[in-house]
Order: structure tokens, then C-alpha cells, then sequence
């Protein structure tokens, strides 16, 4: 396409145009060219289809489409894509004949697809824009059984006569060619995808393609169509669950036979690892043994500790003796607490079961409403998998907020906290609440 055209449209506004019309393409949008910028033909009874030209704008997406609406243009195309996520619009029926080759018969004889970019950068070619061009592409030759070959897609530059070098040298015809021929496409519907776990917790994912190819997907052998690890290419995902996954590199098979066109969905738990921070998860689809296919697509997720609270009202809340229930104080947790008279014989205690939920150290907190009849040398013991460790606090202060007891090593599934009475008669401790955050 003319370089200095676009340069004259690029501030053009879009003319108002009726989208009731469906396009000829199911994943085109239908904007229609100028009336004046095309012939009204009854191909392919009228003409043959025997080629797609492949153009550049040397302009912007919104700037062609623009200018094959402008009835002073006298050109056209069937097609514009764009470049940052390969959206797709039709301006003229593949019936009718658009103005785009600079030949009269290679006009009346094809499809012209122009695509948002300039010649001289190749950062214009994404991926996404390469992979709806060839679905497009792939689509036109199977409707109108035109060979998939260099012979029958062409550039501008390889019209007959042409005066133009669109594509250009940077436009990756190896590439092209491949993601037409491959039979085995797909588009990312969406997903089930987590953006927060902690160590050792699975979460359930999942994860949608639309079948855009022309075979059917399978979820068993000789070659099951699978959900594999990109960036790097197999690469071990940290997020591995073993007995769910089929390898550290293959999360899911597909869940059922998925023909053409349907949605193929990929379930698979995630296990957090130990390792705080923030990850990305990359994937892509194959075929086992014979190739990879369809969009990568990425999911952003971080690793943060377990943060789990046991209050006396928790089914992990305990005690032995004769504990009363108080709601007085405005600093307790949660509803109530427990209290009970001190004493050095005493041999009643409040339990909470931390029940840690992987092995690791955890820092340990407790909560209690303070007052001048709690005692000073409240005793709490932290039963771990080094042993019991006590921590003595004065109940007379700090109250109403978490007060740190220590770091200790919590094996999986265990850990306990006890507040004991046997200290000096004439107060009373409050067994209100725990708090464990980790592993570190």
C-alpha cells in the first residue's frame, strides 16, 4: 500500500458505518469500504480465487481503514488486521473484487489482506498478528481450495508489474507459511487461574482454548493434545502437583474429544512452593510427539506465607478445667475469650492446635485483652517439633493486638500452643487467640 496515502488519513476520523452485515470471516469484524474503491463481481462464478496477497499498510490500522472508506482513495482491500492483538476487519466481500494488487487480473483473481506496520519494522509482525493472518488465510484456501503454497500466497512485491515491495524483507515467510499449513490451531477462551498461594496449598485451574484448527483433539494416546510449559520451552514448572500432573512439564490432557471449533477445557491443581514472590506461568498447547500449537498463554501469581488465625471459638480450641466465657473487654478477639483464676498448683490449661499446614518455621503470635487483674507471668508453651519452648507475657498490657512469641519449627499437620494457670494466685489469664504466619 502507498505509503504517502496513509500519511494523508492517519487523522481521518472513522465514517460512520452500518454493522448489521456478518462478514465472510466468522472472526472479522464487517466495516464496508467505499462503494467507489471496488468492483461488485460474483466471484468466484465470475472469477476464479486463486490467490491472497499479502500487504502492508505503511500506516496504522485505524488510518486504512479510513482510507478505503474515502471515496478519492480508489482503493481497497478485503482485509485489515492490526497489529497488537491481530483484530481482523473486512471492507469488501470476497465476492467482489478490491483494488489492492496494481494488476487488473492477479485483482479480479484474489484476496488482499493488509496488515498494520511498515516495511522497515519488524516489530510491527507480532505473533498474534501472524497467527490471525494465517487462521484467515487458512480459512480462504480451504473455502475455495486454493493451494497452500508460496505460488498461491503471495506479496505485493510478487505481482506481475507490481511497483511496490510490501511485504517486505522482515516479513518471516517461513513462519507464515507454517502456521497456515498447520492444521492444529487454537484461541485462548479464558481461564480459572489463581493470582495468590502459599506454600504447600493446591488450588484448583483451569484453562479454555477454542478448537481453531481443522483436526480433533483427543485426551488419549498415540497423541494426546496436552497443556505444556513454555518460556523456556518444557521448562519444570515450580508449581508441580504429583499424582494430578501427567510430568512437571505437562499440567493437563485435554477433558474431552474436542472437534473443530468446540472448547477444549485443561484442569490441573497447583501446589505452592516454598519460595515467596512473584511468578509467571507460561503455557501452550501440543500434540505429544508431533508438535506445539496455538497462542502461549501467561498467568501472573505470588507466593505469599500462610497467615491462619485459631480463635477460642475455633473447633482447634481446647481447654481442661473450669474455664469461664467473657465479653466485657472492648480488646478481645472475635466475641468473647476465656478466662480462669491463677494458682501455682494449678494444672488446668487452654490448647490451641495450630495444625500447621506444611512443615517449616512459623512465627507465633498470641492476642488478649489486657487488664490490672491479668497476671504478669501468663505462661504460654509452644509444643514443636524441636520440643516445648515457654514464653512467659504480662497479661497487664499490650492487649488488643498480636504479640510475637517466637519463630519455631512446626511440623505438618502438628503444632500446639498452651496457656497454663500455674502461676501466682490472685489474678486470672485470657485464653482469647493464636496466630501463626510461615513457613520462613
Amino acid at each position: 500500500m502507498r505509503g504517502r496515502f496513509y500519511g494523508m488519513c492517519v487523522g481521518l476520523v472513522l465514517a460512520q458505518t452500518t454493522l448489521t452485515a456478518q462478514p465472510d470471516y466468522p472472526g472479522a469484524r464487517w466495516v464496508p469500504a467505499n462503494s467507489g474503491n471496488y468492483t461488485v463481481a460474483n466471484r468466484p462464478s465470475s472469477h476464479p480465487i486463486r490467490y491472497i496477497i499479502i500487504h502492508v499498510t505503511q500506516g496504522s490500522y485505524a488510518g486504512a481503514i479510513s482510507w478505503f472508506q474515502n471515496p478519492n482513495s480508489r482503493v481497497s482491500a478485503h482485509y485489515v488486521l492490526r497489529s497488537s492483538d491481530g483484530e481482523i476487519t473486512q471492507m469488501v466481500r470476497h465476492k467482489d473484487i478490491a483494488w489492492h494488487a496494481g494488476n487488473w487480473t492477479y485483482n479480479t483473481q484474489s484476496i488482499g489482506f493488509e496488515h498494520e506496520g511498515w516495511v522497515n519494522e519488524p516489530r510491527w509482525f507480532t505473533d498474534a498478528m501472524y497467527r490471525a493472518s494465517a487462521n484467515l488465510a487458512r480459512y480462504i484456501c480451504n473455502q475455495y481450495g486454493i493451494p497452500k503454497t508460496r505460488q498461491h500466497i503471495i506479496g505485493h512485491n510478487e505481482v506481475p508489474g507490481a511497483t511496490h515491495t510490501d511485504p517486505g524483507p522482515h516479513w518471516n515467510w517461513s513462519y507464515y507459511m507454517s502456521l497456515i499449513a498447520d492444521s492444529r490451531n487454537a484461541a485462548y477462551v479464558g481461564a480459572n487461574f489463581p493470582t495468590t498461594i502459599r506454600p504447600g496449598e493446591r488450588i484448583s485451574a483451569s484453562v479454555q482454548f477454542r478448537n481453531t484448527g481443522s483436526i480433533t483433539w483427543s485426551p488419549s494416546s498415540p497423541n494426546p493434545v496436552r497443556l505444556g510449559t513454555q518460556n523456556p520451552i518444557d521448562r519444570s514448572s515450580p508449581f508441580f502437583t504429583a499424582g494430578n500432573w501427567i510430568a512437571a512439564n505437562r499440567p493437563a490432557n485435554v477433558n474431552t474429544t474436542v472437534a473443530p471449533n468446540e472448547i477444549g477445557t485443561f484442569n490441573f491443581l497447583l501446589t505452592g512452593p516454598r519460595n515467596y514472590g512473584n511468578y509467571t506461568e507460561s503455557y501452550q498447547l501440543l500434540q505429544e510427539g508431533v508438535q506445539w500449537f496455538g497462542p502461549i498463554v501467561q498467568f501472573n501469581l505470588r507466593v505469599v506465607p500462610w497467615d491462619l488465625v485459631y480463635d477460642n471459638t475455633s473447633g482447634n480450641f481446647t481447654v481442661s478445667g473450669a474455664w469461664s466465657t467473657g465479653t466485657m473487654a472492648s480488646d478481645k478477639y472475635g466475641s468473647d475469650y476465656y478466662w480462669i483464676s491463677t494458682g501455682s498448683s494449678h494444672t488446668v490449661f487452654a490448647r490451641w492446635y495450630l495444625n500447621a499446614p506444611i512443615d517449616g518455621a512459623y512465627d507465633v503470635y498470641a492476642w488478649w485483652s489486657q487488664g490490672s487483674n491479668r497476671s504478669p507471668q501468663a505462661r504460654y508453651q509452644i509444643a514443636h517439633a524441636n520440643g516445648v519452648s515457654d514464653v512467659i507475657v504480662n497479661q497487664q498490657t499490650n492487649g488488643g493486638r498480636w504479640v510475637y512469641l517466637g519463630r519455631f519449627p512446626l511440623p505438618r499437620g502438628g503444632g500446639n500452643v498452651y496457656l497454663r494457670a500455674n502461676s501466682a494466685s490472685g489474678y486470672v489469664v485470657i485464653a482469647d487467640a493464636v496466630r501463626i504466619v510461615g513457613p520462613y
